[in-house]
């Protein structure tokens, strides 16, 4: 057990997602971790029966206050678990909440196909709206038959037990609703799935050991078909605490032949940590492939200190990211490593070598702020036009798109926008292709 991500951990799976073995399974305790504070299932028991005792029954047992499941089962046994409890007493609007970093990471891996596929166990649609804040199309799958078809836009997210925003009658609370046709075909379809598409994965678990028992149950069940190659609990749960709440995922992590840690982190915390390293390699793999070609352009050895990257939260890596795979703010980042990316980093190094600070957001050179696109296979004018971003995002004096060919069109052919108009600003910038930069810059 370790107290934070060691490099070591986040080495190995990094090595997971190179090779398509990264399985993401999270649970409550994910959408648990700040900004977003989802309540616990305790939390939600209480909430709900302290409504329905105060709206229909005073007498209610008191000992299925903190009992969710208990209490969901009382419903079941009146026959009133969709129409009371579900439609009526859960606190659905507590599931609205802003993501936090850990749901962008998931979000990021899912739309770049980093992560085989996520599994998730909770309603909240957290990872779908980071995912379409960042302009993906993204939706979460609620069997095998759906992961199956919305794999063609994205890595899965297969949202085993429901979800808040769809068929919300139909979320599973109790034991009980196994036996409900409707529910228990969705499982059958997922379980298959899951077998037939995830066995041999490396499990990355997070924030799953919670308080929500039963449904521990229920996906440690469908995953003992899938046999994974490792698992990797990041839970705030003292690690005695994990086999008594979820004995299942308990006996699959300690299989013969599967490695196990159980790193005590936040699992919001973690993920942002893996993704900062998912961003900061990729970055670096597109400095590196640009070093033969700037050492035989230049005749000068490269320096290692050029070849590094900033140490920048991960929303300005992400933006990095976007530039480098050539897409703009408002699309998400997609590749999960860089395509042809030898003379974008050329051009990288060139500013390096010239005494550009790497910012945040570009580089600044003599006091001029830049920021370098991958411009590849496309018109300098068409892909100028396609970068009509939100004002934080147009910060740039010089746009650089390294790879993109100039037709030499005026730049008033692409449409202007008036001041302060926020439905379609300017594309800030001066915009130059690779050789009009060298020339501007004098690099």
């Amino acid at each position: 057990m370790g107290a934070c991500v060691t490099p070591e951990t986040i080495t190995r799976l990094l090595g997971s997602m190179h090779t398509g073995r990264l399985l993401v399974v999270c649970g409550a305790g994910l959408s648990m971790a700040p900004n977003s504070s989802l309540p616990s299932a305790r939390t939600v028991a209480a909430q709900c029966f302290d409504k329905y005792r105060l709206e229909a029954d005073p007498n209610c047992d008191i000992a299925l206050r903190e009992n969710l499941e208990a209490l969901a089962e009382h419903f079941a046994g009146l026959n009133t678990l969709q129409s009371v409890f579900i439609e009526h007493l859960v606190p659905w609007s507590a599931f609205v909440r802003p993501p936090n970093p850990g749901h962008a990471a998931i979000a990021d891996f899912l739309i770049t196909r980093a992560a085989a596929a996520g599994i998730s166990s909770n309603y909240d649609t957290l990872i779908e709206r980071r995912a379409w804040d960042y302009g993906a199309d993204f939706c979460g799958s609620l069997d095998g038959d759906e992961a199956m078809a919305d794999s063609v836009r994205q890595a899965p997210l297969l949202k085993f037990h429901g979800c808040s925003q769809r068929d919300r009658p139909a979320t599973v609370w109790a034991p009980s609703q196994l036996d409900d046709q409707t529910i228990s075909a969705r499982i059958t379809r997922s379980k298959v799935w899951m077998a037939a598409n995830l066995r041999q994965k490396d499990l990355l678990v997070v924030g799953f050991w919670s308080d929500w028992e039963y449904l521990n149950a229920v996906i440690g069940e469908a995953l003992i078909d899938v046999e994974p190659l490792s698992v990797t609990v990041i839970d705030l749960s003292p690690t005695n605490a994990l086999e008594q709440k979820a004995p299942q995922l308990w006996e699959i992590a300690h299989a013969p032949n599967v490695t196990f840690e159980h790193v005590q982190e936040s699992g919001a915390v973690a993920l942002d940590e893996l993704r900062r390293a998912f961003s900061s390699n990729y970055l670096r793999q597109v400095l590196d492939a640009g070093r033969t070609a700037f050492e035989l352009a230049t005749g000068v050895e490269c320096d290692p200190a050029w070849l590094e990257v900033g140490n920048f939260d991960s929303e300005a890596l992400y933006a990095l990211r976007r530039d480098a795979e050539g897409v703009s703010a408002v699309e998400p980042a997609k590749l999960l490593r860089p395509l042809n990316p030898e003379t974008l980093g050329l051009f990288h190094l060139l500013l390096r070598r010239a005494g550009a600070v790497h910012r945040a957001d570009g580089y600044e050179l003599n006091g001029r702020r830049i920021r370098v696109l991958n411009g590849a296979q496309t018109v300098l004018g068409t892909l100028r036009a396609k970068f009509v971003e939100p004002p934080a995002a147009m910060q740039s004096d010089i746009v650089v798109a390294v790879g993109a060919i100039d037709l030499g069109v005026p730049s008033n052919v692409v449409r202007s926008g008036r001041a302060g108009d926020v439905i379609r600003p300017d594309p800030a910038g001066e915009w130059y292709d690779f050789l009009g930069a060298r020339a501007e810059l004098g690099i």
